[in-house]
C-alpha cells in the first residue's frame, strides 16, 4: 500500500506494510495530525512543519534522482 503524490518526487509508503522496515528518523508536520491521534513517545523527533534537514535532504535526493519523477506502473499521471 502507497500514497502518491503525483505533483512531487517520491512515494509515501506505509512502515507497517513492510518486511523488515527501518524506524522511522522523525515526524513532520505533526501540526496536521487530528486532535484525537497520540504520538508515541519513542524518542523519534517531532516537527511542526518542515524542518531545514527533510528538505535539504529532499533536495539532494531529487538531485541525485536527476530531478525526474518516480514512474509507477500501473499509476496515472
Amino acid at each position: 500500500m502507497f500514497g502518491d503524490f503525483t505533483k512531487g518526487f517520491w512515494v509515501s509508503i506505509y512502515q507497517g506494510r513492510i518486511e523488515a522496515a527501518p524506524s522511522p528518523s522523525m515526524r513532520v508536520m505533526t501540526s496536521d495530525a487530528p486532535n484525537d491521534v497520540t504520538l508515541p513517545d519513542d524518542g523519534v523527533p517531532r516537527f511542526r512543519s518542515r524542518p531545514a534537514t527533510f528538505m535539504l535532504k529532499l533536495l539532494t535526493t531529487w538531485a541525485s534522482m536527476g530531478f525526474r519523477k518516480v514512474r509507477i506502473a500501473g499509476v496515472a499521471d
